[in-house]
């Protein structure tokens, strides 16, 4: 063995050793030694029976009791240790009362204002009549507060009687029992941890990032050089405020050549003669429609009285021929201004069309100062997080970032994972994540409500890594886009698994052990076959059964009284 590692052994061992209480003088202490392989009264000898032992726990206290098989007449003491679970610290101030209920269902009390010593009330009581009575003890003290039922205490009628049934009660250690009093477990703060059923998942740690979804981004700038003008009914945003899909969020205004703007200005002048020239024609053909309007009311006058000649027999044929031509004349020439106006009004529908797309008032375009505009929209709704230029600023064609928006509702975690751990990832692995941040809280993704979205089919050449992608609702404006994120993927799932806290095992020899309560001061080592490890616990495969009570908090002390059990657990007084 190594000459160090054996040096520290002994010097545990010696430590450990020391935690034993020497038996204290009778005579100085007023009690007898109580040896934990014979307890009892002062004067007893080495052959006589073993105590009964009573270890019970409440919510908040642990009770380890040893008394003698019970006969009348006889003064039996109660050795009564009690240890606050929450800390695993004796019990040190305080008063307990002891409540004995005779078979016949009268009571009687014993109070002791206070313990012999930390941890340990002794209480005396000599039984009149033999049967089977219970117990309650009731403790009061700053350190807690609580009531235990001890159950059936059994009174035999005889001395004789009550050894027998305690040697016929007796029965062997079991195979790697442990010693370990209550005195050095209270210097150490022992603490327990009760067994059950967990649901346990091995986690594969890589790292991560937050990232906003696709489409949730959107970088605007400019369509074309120009400078930058704010909208027409506001200001420039700023970074922080929130814009909607569609809103105008700033203008550009295109730098005109001088002879592009010499056509522009001559191209009005010629809409503006074509427009006088419409006008006038309009006028003229309104005035034909009004005189042909006029020919063909003066026609049909003339008709209707050349008609009346004629059936009185006065006028001619040839006076009603002449009528009936000037009507269709007249109606020839109302038809042709009608069509003529017709023509002139497509026209003007036409040129108002022209110089709608030149207007300033167009949807495309805003107009200042007589000159144009064109808007810069925000494609989402979301927040400015990003502001690159000022009002003012000439912009280039080379289509400059100017405003960036994010929304980030949701966000998306991107887990990187190496090639070759891609074996062990499952079809839809469920996920958790930490922050940098946000240090002590761990988030299920899939139970805050989000979802897999894909695992990547492409490798990293540089990283050798594959992308895993989460999205997730961002409550609260938790997470901002770029954090650093520990994501745990689940790899393997125990369910139902009985689970050990990890500070319960101790490796012994290159194996793993647990050392489970058998009685207050009594552990049993065994060996563990463990599984899977998830946050803080370990599936335990055998070794363990569900419901036993294991040593955590001060477990490798016990290892420590395992290697010289004779030493370390050799007895104390009381």
């Amino acid at each position: 063995m190594n000459t160090t590692r054996t040096k520290w052994l002994a010097i545990l061992l010696a430590a450990t050793t020391a935690w034993t209480i020497p038996a204290c003088d009778q005579n100085a202490q007023g009690g007898g030694e109580h040896d934990h392989g014979a307890a009892g009264q002062a004067g007893r000898d080495e052959e006589e029976a073993p105590p009964v032992v009573v270890t019970l726990f409440t919510e908040t206290m642990q009770l380890f009791m040893e008394y003698p098989h019970l006969a009348v007449g006889q003064s039996a003491s109660f050795l009564a240790h009690l240890t606050v679970l929450e800390t695993g610290e004796p019990i040190r101030a305080g008063s307990i009362h002891f409540k004995v209920t005779d078979p016949s269902g009268q009571t009687q009390k014993i109070i002791l204002d206070a313990p012999k010593r930390d941890g340990l009330f002794v209480p005396e009581w000599t039984f009149d009549s033999a049967g089977a009575y219970t117990l309650e003890i009731l403790l009061v003290s700053d350190q807690a507060d609580d009531r235990i039922n001890v159950g059936q205490l059994v009174v035999h009628p005889t001395a004789q009687k009550a050894n027998e049934t305690a040697h016929a009660s007796e029965k062997p250690e079991p195979a790697g029992i442990v010693r370990f009093l209550l005195e050095q477990q209270w210097k150490i703060n022992l603490h327990y941890a009760v067994l059950d059923r967990k649901t346990l998942a091995h986690r594969l740690r890589v790292p991560g990032e937050i990232v906003a979804p696709q489409g949730a981004s959107a970088a605007i700038s400019p369509p074309i050089a120009g400078r930058l003008l704010p909208p027409v009914d506001g200001r420039l945003p700023r970074v922080g405020d929130l814009v909607k899909a569609g809103q105008v969020l700033a203008r550009i205004e295109p730098a005109v050549p001088v002879s592009q703007a010499i056509e522009l200005q001559s191209l009005e002048a010629e809409l503006a003669l074509r427009e006088l020239d419409l006008d006038t024609n309009a006028m003229e053909v309104e005035r034909n429609i009004i005189q042909s309007n006029a020919k063909l009311k003066y026609a049909q006058s003339s008709m209707y009285r050349a008609q009346q000649l004629k059936e009185k027999g006065v006028g001619t044929e040839q006076q009603y021929d002449k009528a009936t031509q000037e009507i269709r004349l007249a109606e020839a020439e109302v038809s042709a201004a009608t069509t003529m106006k017709r023509s002139y009004e497509r026209a003007r529908e036409k040129l108002e069309q022209l110089r709608a797309k030149l207007s300033p008032q167009s949807s495309a375009f805003a107009h200042e100062t007589g000159t144009f505009a064109l808007d810069m929209r925000s494609p989402i709704t979301g927040e400015i997080v990003s502001v690159k230029h000022i009002e003012g600023e000439y912009l280039d064609d080379t289509h400059q970032e100017v405003f960036r928006v994010v929304n980030l509702d949701h966000v998306w975690v991107r887990a990187n994972i190496s090639e070759f751990d891609l074996a062990e990832l499952p079809k839809n692995p469920s996920a958790s994540i930490t922050l940098a941040s946000h240090p002590g809280i761990r988030i299920d993704l899939l139970g805050v409500g989000g979802r897999l979205v894909y695992i990547g089919k492409v490798i990293d050449p540089n990283s050798r890594t594959v992308s895993v992608v989460y999205e997730m609702p961002n409550k609260n404006a938790l997470f901002r886009d770029g954090m650093f994120a520990d994501v745990y993927l689940e790899t393997t799932v125990a369910s139902e698994a009985i689970a050990i806290p990890d500070t319960a095992i101790v490796m012994d020899s290159g194996k793993p052990v647990a050392f489970v309560l058998h009685d207050g001061e009594h552990f049993i080592k065994r060996e563990l076959v463990l599984g899977v490890r998830d946050r803080g616990f370990v599936e335990v495969k055998s070794g363990l059964a569900e419901g036993e009570r294991v040593a955590t908090k001060g477990s490798y002390a016990l290892k420590l009284a395992s290697v010289a059990p004779a030493e370390i657990g050799h007895g104390h007084a009381h």
